[in-house]
């Protein structure tokens, strides 16, 4: 056997390995790159303008009873008695508008204070038919109560027009397209409220940045004109677990859900955090938000209550780190047009409300998959092409080759190991 014949073979075979030796740290540092870059930014936002067929989401209306200190006097006279004493008074006030703390609550160790709080918000807020009348959408008149449905907030029990939350429904029932029209609600409020506009899959919650929020007193007239912006998600979004696309759909509720709401929205998950940490500081929550949960979740009594008020603050600082993602399904409302508040002395005894849509969008944003596990396999398979002259055609091509030349690679492999096991012989032999 002349090794003359072997050398250009085994020359091949070193340059190959050098080069391997010194392509492959590069190699692993740019397919590092590229997943890191994958996973990094997977989803894409572009412009849609095609509106023809498109079917506009009208938002969710919520409108939550404010205080209102003759409404309570009047209620304590009639339920109490005239001569009953004023700090119950504070009292009720407190705990049937209750917004967090409660001061009055101190003084029930040595006072006698109410302690049926659902019989408290039965008698002193008012209900759905009560505080909302004369609705009509897109000119035509319904029952208030039949679409003004009761929704658990942290401001008490409000009334939601088409909100997810509130029919427990998935699907928006209110939509706007070419043939209604933009939409547009008008009601009638026999009270002071305060008037939430969002999401349908959101909730109103204290704090809230960037949610519509008006104040509309007995008696005024507010007007509302919007215009809105969605976000549409693409087919293939649904393939992305939501750390990849950063944002959750309503049937993705959180692993530690406490139930209050059907489907998962950034703001309930806000308020779902601040009931957990309420059970975690005081073991009790909030009358507001116990009582609605498919769980028993003890409610806080004047004591704890109290314990409420101390850890206020701390509430308030740790709800800011709550892990909550945003929705999918958000689009976002914005003010075009807004009435005055009406400072003057109202002689009427209801207010007149007015939300409506400017216009149907003509433009969206659509949610896309930048990068499909396609396009990952593509860049690394150029990747392994460009440093080691390899592609997948060129494997198949190989194993076809093993298998076409197997008797010469077999007898080449054999005639190789016994000149090697002859030659080892011969080293033992000499020695």
């Amino acid at each position: 056997m002349n090794w003359k014949e072997y050398l250009p073979w085994a020359l091949r075979v070193f340059l190959y390995l050098l080069s391997f030796y010194f392509s492959l740290p590069f190699f692993v540092t740019v397919a590092r790159t590229l997943l890191e870059n994958f996973t990094s930014t997977s989803v894409s936002f572009n412009l849609d303008t095609l509106y023809l067929n498109w079917n506009t989401s009208f938002p969710a209306i919520t409108v939550c009873e404010l205080y209102n200190s003759e409404k309570i006097w009047d209620i304590s006279d009639d339920h109490f008695g005239s001569e009953h004493e004023l700090y119950i008074d504070d009292f009720i006030s407190e705990i049937a508008f209750f917004r967090g703390i409660c001061i009055s609550c101190e003084n029930c160790d040595k006072l006698k204070c109410p302690d049926n709080f659902t019989m408290l918000l039965d008698v002193f807020r008012s209900k759905c038919n009560e505080l909302i009348m004369e609705c009509s959408y897109l000119n035509m008149f319904f029952d208030c109560c039949e679409q003004f449905l009761p929704i658990p907030t942290e401001y008490g029990l409000c009334f939601s027009f088409n909100s997810h939350q509130a029919r427990k429904e998935s699907q928006v029932y209110y939509k706007n397209n070419r043939i209604t029209g933009a939409g547009h609600l008008t009601f009638h409020a026999a009270a002071d409220v305060q008037v939430h506009v969002h999401p349908p899959i959101d909730v109103p919650f204290h704090f809230a940045e960037g949610m519509i929020r008006e104040t509309v007193l007995v008696g005024s007239y507010k007007e509302l004109i919007l215009n809105v912006i969605e976000v549409f998600n693409h087919e293939s979004v649904d393939e992305l677990n939501y750390e990849e696309r950063r944002c959750r759909y309503g049937h993705e509720h959180v692993e530690q859900r406490l139930g209050i709401y059907e489907f998962y929205s950034y703001s309930g998950c806000i308020v779902e955090c601040t009931v957990a940490l309420h059970l975690l500081y005081c073991n009790c929550t909030s009358h507001f938000m116990a009582m609605p949960s498919k769980g028993s979740l003890p409610v806080c009594d004047y004591r704890g209550l109290i314990c409420l008020t101390n850890i206020n603050e701390k509430i308030l600082t740790e709800r800011k780190s709550c892990d909550c993602m945003s929705s999918c399904e958000e689009p976002e409302y914005n003010i075009i047009f807004n009435t005055a508040d009406d400072k003057q002395e109202a002689e009427r005894d209801v207010s007149d409300i007015h939300v409506a849509l400017v216009e149907l969008p003509t433009q969206r944003y659509v949610r896309r998959v930048a990068k499909t596990h396609l396009d990952l396999l593509i860049s690394v398979g150029g990747l392994v092409g460009l440093f080691f002259n390899t592609s997948a055609l060129r494997l198949v091509e190989t194993v076809f080759l093993i298998l076409e030349y197997r008797r010469p690679i077999y007898n080449w492999a054999k005639r190789i190991y016994l000149g090697t096991l002859k030659y080892l012989q011969l080293l033992i032999g000499l020695k």
